[in-house]
C-alpha cells in the first residue's frame, strides 16, 4: 500500500480532483494541491498556504431538524433532501443548480422521519431522477427504502420497511451493482445491508464493531468506504475511523483506520478523484467547535489539508461530488449549499 501511494505522487497533480474523467469546473480554481512525503513515503495531499476566498453559501427558504443529504446528478444538477420542521417531520426534496446556484421547489413527502434524523440519498442503478432512492429511519425506528417517481412525486415507489431499526440517521449508497444501506443497530453496532434491486435486502452484517452514532457511506471507482465514530470516554474525543467494505468477505472490515480527528455528529466522506489509492475527502465538525472542517484522507491517521470552511452547523454536514448541504444554526436552521472549500 505505501508503495502504491508514492508512486501517485505525479497523477496526484494532474488528476486530483477529477470524476470520470472530468473535472470538476470551479474546483480547480479553488484547490491549490501539492505533493510531500512523510517519513514512510506516504504521499499526502496538502493546501497551499494561500488560499483562495471560500465559496459563498447559497442559502435556501427551507428549514431543517437534521443533516440534509445532498447526491449530484450530473455537473450541474443536484438532490437535497431534509426531514423538515413542520410537526409530523415530513421528508422533503428539492433540485440544487450548481451552474445559476437557485433551488427548485420543495417536494414534501407523505412520508416522515424523526427530529435530528435525516434522510440519505443515492443513485441506482444509473443517474436518472427516476432511479433516485431515499432511506430514512421511520418513525417507529424502523429502517425504510423507497423510489422518487417523478410522475407521483410526492409518493416514494416501491417503498419497503425492514425489520431493522436504529435510533440513528441510515447510510444509503450504490456500488459495484448493488444498493447498500448501513446503520447503527439498537445495540449500537454496525451494520450493512444490500439489494441487488434495490427491493429486496437480504445480505444483512452484523459487526462486532461498536460505533457513536451514525455511520456513512460512499462509493468510488476502487472502494466502497465507511465512517463512523469509536465511542470513547469522554465523549469529545471520539475519534473518526475509516473503512473498506469487503466484498470478498463481506464479515471482515479491510483497511480500518482511526484517524487523528474527533466528532461526536456523523461525519461526510466524498471521493478525491485520486487514482489508485484511498483518498477521501472528509467533512466533519468537532464536539466543541459547530464550525465545517474539511480534510484529506490517505490511508493513514493523519487528516491532511485541513481547512476550516466558516459556515457553522448543528448537526453534521453531507457531501456529494465537491458540493456539500449542511443546516445552518441561524434561528430556523436553513438548509444550506456550497463548494467543498478544499
Amino acid at each position: 500500500m505505501l508503495n502504491d501511494l508514492a508512486a501517485e505522487k505525479a497523477p496526484i497533480k494532474r488528476h486530483a480532483w477529477l470524476w470520470n474523467g472530468v473535472v470538476w469546473p470551479g474546483t480547480v480554481a479553488l484547490l491549490v494541491l501539492g505533493v510531500i512525503g512523510t517519513s514512510l513515503g506516504m504521499t499526502t495531499l496538502v493546501r497551499a498556504h494561500d488560499a483562495a476566498p471560500q465559496p459563498p453559501d447559497i442559502v435556501s427558504v427551507q428549514t431543517a431538524v437534521s443533516t440534509p443529504a445532498i447526491v449530484r446528478l450530473s455537473s450541474t444538477t443536484a438532490y437535497v433532501g431534509w426531514t423538515g420542521r413542520d410537526t409530523a417531520h415530513h421528508l422533503n426534496l428539492m433540485t440544487y443548480d450548481a451552474s445559476t446556484q437557485a433551488f427548485g421547489p420543495a417536494i414534501t413527502f407523505t412520508d416522515t422521519s424523526l427530529a435530528g434524523s435525516g434522510p440519505s440519498l443515492a443513485f441506482f442503478p444509473s443517474n436518472a431522477p427516476s432511479n433516485l432512492y431515499v432511506a430514512w429511519r421511520g418513525g417507529d425506528n424502523r429502517l425504510n427504502v423507497g423510489r422518487f417517481n417523478p410522475s407521483d412525486p410526492t409518493h416514494l415507489a416501491g417503498k419497503v420497511t425492514l425489520n431493522q431499526y436504529s435510533f440513528n440517521a441510515p447510510s444509503l449508497t450504490a456500488f459495484s451493482g448493488r444498493l447498500y444501506l448501513s446503520w447503527r443497530g439498537t445495540d449500537g453496532r454496525l451494520n450493512i445491508i444490500s439489494s441487488a434491486d434495490g427491493s429486496v435486502f437480504n445480505t444483512q452484517e452484523i459487526y462486532s464493531i461498536a460505533i457513536l452514532t451514525s455511520p456513512t457511506l460512499v462509493a468510488t471507482p476502487f472502494f466502497l468506504e465507511m465512517a463512523w465514530e469509536e465511542p470513547s470516554s469522554p465523549s469529545n474525543q471520539s475519534f473518526i475511523v475509516i473503512a473498506q467494505y469487503n466484498q470478498v468477505d463481506p464479515r471482515t472490515l479491510s483497511a480500518i483506520v482511526s484517524t487523528n480527528q474527533v466528532s461526536s455528529l456523523p461525519v461526510a466522506l466524498d471521493f478525491a478523484g485520486v487514482a489508485g489509492y484511498p483518498a477521501l475527502v472528509v467533512a466533519w465538525r468537532t464536539p466543541t467547535d459547530a464550525h465545517i472542517q474539511f480534510g484529506f484522507f490517505n490511508g493513514t491517521p493523519d487528516v491532511t489539508g485541513i481547512v476550516n470552511s466558516g459556515e457553522t452547523t448543528p448537526y453534521g454536514p453531507s457531501l456529494s461530488r465537491n458540493l456539500y448541504s449542511w443546516t445552518g444554526t441561524d434561528p430556523a436552521q436553513h438548509v444550506n449549499v456550497s463548494t467543498e472549500s478544499l
